[in-house]
């Protein structure tokens, strides 16, 4: 086997782990990138796998500066300065091909990683803007390098779409996870403050009217984004569709949210696998 070979094997290895942590760990945008051509599905594959490892970042670590070295580690991978170490790493070697097939601002792969310095603390964010500007960094500008991998490397416009994108799907993710094994990141201060919520109930997972009423407005938050972003994806390209797939089943996740509110910190949010697959064959159809 030459070295050429080797290396494309080597990448083909990487994007088929991508692939398997896409699968596991969010299936439902797993299956939303099935709609993308099969040469391109592969790097949505890489930036779902990549946005799990950044998540993960969180639960992993107690000490925060064990996070900012994982960062520092992530960064200097994707700007190139790792060489051969980063290529071992399987997300790493699939996203640094993704990123050179679509060719993004570097900004956007920055800013997704240096973001995620704020989930090694227990801060609350200052205000909903705060919480909005955080998704549009770790989230929205993965959304954007996606719909660049599909385009080729072209600039079709999704700069706008892609960041209410981004938003509405970290709202709800972030809905629909307080109920996890970690306390989530604290809600927005001048909406705790508001609603005379206190941050500590929070912290503690006590549901109080108080604090039902934050979440209420944080899920309307999350609504008017939703369609926000679907009125501004419907004007692109439909070359550009997969890249927003999540859109498809988030108003299921985001209706079971908010049926549960009172129980939000002790019950996880379910939507059966059926209906999340129903309307995604639906969506893509009007994509």
């Amino acid at each position: 086997m030459s070295l050429d070979q080797a290396g494309a094997a080597g990448l083909a290895a990487a994007y088929a782990y991508c692939e398997t942590q896409a699968r596991a760990g969010a299936r439902d945008r797993w299956l939303g990138a099935l709609f993308a051509p099969p040469p391109r599905r592969r790097h949505l594959h890489a930036l779902i796998a990549f946005e799990l490892e950044m998540a993960r970042l969180r639960p992993s670590v107690r000490d925060p500066r064990a996070g900012e070295i994982r960062l520092a580690w992530w960064r200097e991978a994707l700007t190139g300065e790792r060489g051969g170490e980063a290529l071992a790493n399987p997300v790493a070697a699939a996203m640094l091909d993704t990123l050179a097939q679509a060719c993004p601002p570097p900004h956007l792969i920055i800013n997704a990683i240096a973001g995620r310095q704020f989930d090694f603390y227990d801060d609350p964010f200052p205000a909903v803007v705060d919480l909005e500007a955080y998704l549009g960094e770790t989230r929205s500008g993965l959304i954007q390098i996606a719909a660049l991998a599909l385009s080729e490397g072209r600039d079709l416009g999704a700069a706008q779409a892609s960041g209410l994108a981004g938003v509405a799907l970290g709202l709800i993710d972030w809905l629909t996870s307080l109920s996890g094994p970690r306390p989530p990141l604290l809600a927005p201060s001048d909406l705790l403050g508001a609603r005379h919520a206190a941050p500590q109930d929070f912290r503690e997972r006590r549901m109080t009217p108080e604090l039902a009423a934050v979440l209420r407005e944080l899920m309307a938050l999350a609504q008017r984004r939703l369609g926000e972003a679907e009125r501004e994806r419907a004007g692109l390209s439909p070359a550009l569709a997969p890249a927003y797939a999540g859109l498809a089943t988030a108003p299921l996740w985001l209706a079971s949210a908010e049926r549960h509110v009172a129980q939000s910190f002790v019950t996880p949010v379910e939507v059966a696998a059926w209906r999340r697959q129903w309307a995604l064959w639906r969506w893509s159809r009007r994509a």
